[in-house]
């Protein structure tokens, strides 16, 4: 046992070597700057400078634990400047999240197959997954929450679990929530993985343990929007009689009306799509196809192995999520391709075990197991061999340049409405910049500062997803000033344009117009 454990460390140190060089080759320049990922870097710039949760009215849109980490980070790395753009800074802090996720699923695979080649496989395959390369690369919430999820995971599947272990998983199991709430999902998925595997002499306390500490941590949410009277809405019962935001009904928010119930699958096709359409430079189907396919042997092979069993039920949740968590994005692919990873390389083990049964040192017995690993990991390495936009393309270039003319070249006063990837590095030159979400949501933006007015506002920076959601949401205030603007410049960004608009200030009372472009 002792020398399996040595090869299984010096293989796990030697994957993590290779996924770290992977993940960190062009990272910072590929993908484009995200809006969310200008979001959470506002976040965490503001907790770092002022110590509040969002630069605009903190309106629960997200737990706070991701943030708090984020805005540790900053802080101890000299908040936004110490890696060049600010949004650079959370990307070298994925950097070293992925590692971790790429771990627990070497670990994972291997407790769940009892093979060391299962565990390389999955991890490799998780590892060069451009999908799961592009999406670990950017700031966002999920790839902080997975780390722990998984982690709470592993800690309840094996046999010798101990009460310390159900005691670890459920305080990761909270954290996980309070990083990201889609990890709720998951929440029945463990309770039932307890219930069915701890041991029966502790299995009582093992559930009793598990759930008290998942839910006590859990609960510091709801208690602290209670504290801030913003629980529930405004005259609901404890909700009072004035104008807030609320926690309950930020999670009641389930996206555009589909007509389906409770909005199911909204947006699953377009995100599907991203996933599997060869004509994107990230899309994965060998591992989302090759995936789902393992899942079905391995729901046979869950007939007598339930450990199988348990990570079903993860990936049950997981397509729960996707159905009724509210509208689908391609960021989501997170919660699922680890899981589908680690599917591939239980098979992968599986299979080579179940032909080296009574193996006794045949050399063609060995010929055959390596040319049946060849033939079931070469989809995988051939596919992804030739995906290198995510190893060598540039799509963040014309972004940097887009802010840096902004900034060289606007007036200090000008009020600016912007994708979000450019917040931090604008607000800090140009205080009146705003984040073109909270200028149609945030009635403190909307009508305090702009008075729903296009005449208070001087510029705008628009990306694709401007567009699309000012469509998609009915953004009236940013839709009108854009309609009522000119082009000033375009940078084509490598397939992601950036625009920079003049609003056009004919038709404004003298003393609302804006000053001109500086020279």
């Amino acid at each position: 046992m002792q020398t399996t454990n040595r090869a299984a460390l010096f293989i796990l140190v030697a994957i993590l070597m290779i996924a770290g060089a992977v993940q960190a080759q062009n990272m910072l320049n590929f993908p484009y700057y995200h809006h969310d990922e200008g979001t959470h870097i506002a976040n965490s710039w503001t907790i770092a400078t002022t110590g509040q949760l969002s630069p605009y009215t903190y309106s629960y849109e997200d737990p706070p634990a991701g943030s708090l980490m984020l805005g540790l980070w900053n802080k101890v790395f000299g908040e936004s400047a110490t890696f060049g753009f600010p949004i650079n800074s959370g990307r070298v802090l994925m950097l070293v999240m992925h590692p971790l996720t790429v771990a627990l699923v070497f670990l994972t695979a291997r407790k769940m197959a009892s093979s060391d080649l299962a565990g390389a496989v999955a991890a490799l395959v998780f590892a060069f997954s451009p999908l799961a390369t592009a999406l670990q690369r950017l700031v966002f919430l999920e790839n902080i929450m997975i780390v722990w999820l998984l982690l709470a995971f592993f800690l309840v599947v094996g046999d010798g679990r101990t009460l310390q272990h159900y005691f670890a998983s459920a305080f990761f199991m909270g954290l996980a929530i309070l990083t990201k709430g889609s990890a709720i999902y998951f929440l029945p998925a463990l309770f039932l993985i307890v219930l069915f595997t701890a041991h029966r002499h502790h299995r009582r306390f093992a559930i009793t343990l598990w759930t008290a500490i998942t839910l006590l941590i859990i609960v510091t949410y709801p208690l602290f929007a209670q504290m801030k009277e913003e629980l529930f809405p405004q005259d609901w019962v404890l909700g009072g009689d004035f104008p807030h935001v609320s926690l309950v009904e930020r999670l009641g928010d389930r996206g555009p009306d589909t007509g389906r119930f409770l909005n199911a699958g909204s947006g699953l096709d377009v995100a599907v799509k991203e996933w599997v359409d060869v004509s994107k430079p990230t899309a994965d189907p060998v591992l989302v196809y090759g995936g789902l396919v393992s899942f079905a042997f391995v729901l046979i092979l869950a007939l007598e192995d339930r450990w199988l069993r348990a990570l079903l039920v993860m990936a049950l949740a997981a397509g729960l999520n996707l159905l009724f968590g509210g509208p689908v994005y391609k960021i989501d692919a997170i919660l699922f391709l680890p899981l589908l990873a680690i599917g591939v390389g239980v098979i992968v083990g599986k299979t080579v075990d179940w032909v080296n049964q009574g193996n006794d040192g045949n050399p063609v017995r060995y010929a055959l197991m390596a040319g049946l690993v060849t033939l079931l990991v070469y989809p995988f390495w051939s596919f992804n061999s030739s995906r290198l936009d995510v190893y060598t393309a540039d799509q963040v270039n014309g972004q940097i340049e887009a802010v840096s003319w902004s900034r060289q070249n606007l007036p200090e006063n000008a009020v600016i409405v912007t994708d979000n990837f450019a917040f931090v590095e604008l607000r800090q030159t140009h205080p009146n910049t705003h984040d073109y979400w909270h200028v149609d949501t945030d009635p403190a933006v909307k009508f305090s500062i702009l008075e729903d007015d296009v005449c208070n506002i001087d510029y705008l920076i628009t990306t694709p997803r401007i567009y699309s959601d000012t469509t998609t949401f009915k953004l009236e205030l940013t839709r009108r000033a854009i309609e009522g603007s000119a082009l000033l410049a375009t940078y084509e960004n490598n397939g992601w344009p950036i625009e920079i608009r003049q609003v056009n200030k004919s038709d404004c009372l003298p003393q609302l117009a804006s000053s001109e472009v500086s020279n």
